[in-house]
């Protein structure tokens, strides 16, 4: 098992990681801006803007190509230390029953899910990575042509004009673009990417073991600030095979983008015994987590659209 608060950090290794190329992204988009020349003659400072842009993509793609090793290598290993905790957490559970799980690194089946999984991720974060050249190149041209008519109108002189353009970049910085065209910051993209994929994946690696110890039921973890539709399940008892008295897979939307181990969830499950285990948390302090609030702009909130509201995991 992972706690909620494993998962809310587990990714910040891998965002040190983005950040720094972020930070290398920018910096040069800078020193073009500043090396962009005055802005007489139209002509030429068209084609200098067009050379600029081409070089700097160049030196975008190579940034983001030397990154992906380090990325690779450090995912690689948040996936492996989580999938060890993870397991061992829910074997401790089995032993207690008397039964003898596997060590993960000797399971060619968890080995298989865990490889999946990295696999899986390690290719979503590339191809998100590589729309971060163009987004620079966008940046670039943008801050340059808005420099630009702020010089020609004489709003601004020139070093103004350039300097303000370079805020806004270092303000903004680059972007992941999803096929769909919404836009998010690197770092953001890369976390949610990351504690998705390890959820899932650990989550697949327990599914197994639930299935080697012939274990059907299964207890959520729980944290406050949960989403309204996870607030319905979590804390609570899943039955694997779909027992009445219990919730069922269906119930928590399990391998669905909004539900259980979907998109950014921060949930994860350990095994249950009847007559062994206790329950986590008590239907009422299940209510009482459910129905935390915190103070914002003078109301009392509750914590998940606070954290909505100032764009904090949820």
């Amino acid at each position: 098992m992972l706690s909620p608060n494993d998962l809310e950090y587990i990714a910040d290794d891998i965002i040190d990681v983005y950040s720094k190329l972020n930070e290398r992204i920018v910096e040069d988009i800078a020193r073009r801006l500043v090396n962009a020349g005055t802005m007489t003659e139209s002509a030429r400072w068209q084609i200098q803007v067009a050379q600029e842009a081409g070089l700097l993509y160049d030196n975008v793609l190579e940034m983001v190509s030397d990154n992906m090793e380090l990325s690779k290598k450090t995912v690689n290993k948040i996936f492996k230390d989580a999938a060890i905790e993870s397991l061992e957490f829910d074997d401790t559970i089995y032993k207690k029953a008397g039964l003898n799980p596997i060590p993960i690194m000797q399971s060619e089946n968890m080995l298989n899910i865990l490889k999946a999984g990295l696999s899986k991720t390690n290719w979503n974060i590339s191809n998100l990575c590589m729309t971060t050249v163009a987004d620079a190149q966008d940046i670039f041209t943008s801050a340059l042509d808005e420099a630009y008519l702020d010089v020609i109108s004489g709003a601004f002189d020139y070093n103004t004009a350039i300097f303000n353009a370079i805020e806004k970049v270092s303000a903004e910085g680059t972007h992941i673009v999803y096929p769909s065209g919404y836009k998010s910051k690197l770092d953001v993209a890369v976390r949610k990417n990351v504690v998705t994929g390890i959820s899932q994946t650990t989550g697949t690696m327990q599914l197994e073991r639930a299935h080697e110890m012939k274990n059907d039921l299964m207890e959520i973890t729980a944290h406050e600030g949960a989403r309204p539709t996870h607030e319905l399940w979590q804390g609570k008892i899943v039955s694997l095979s779909g027992r009445p008295g219990y919730l069922s897979l269906t119930d928590i939307g399990y391998g669905k983008a909004d539900g259980f181990k979907g998109i950014h969830c921060r949930h994860d499950w350990f095994p249950f015994y009847e007559g062994i285990s206790q329950r986590a948390y008590s239907d009422k302090e299940l209510k009482n987590l459910d129905n935390q609030t915190v103070r914002y702009n003078g109301q009392d909130i509750k914590i998940y659209d606070a954290r909505q509201m100032t764009s904090l995991m949820v």
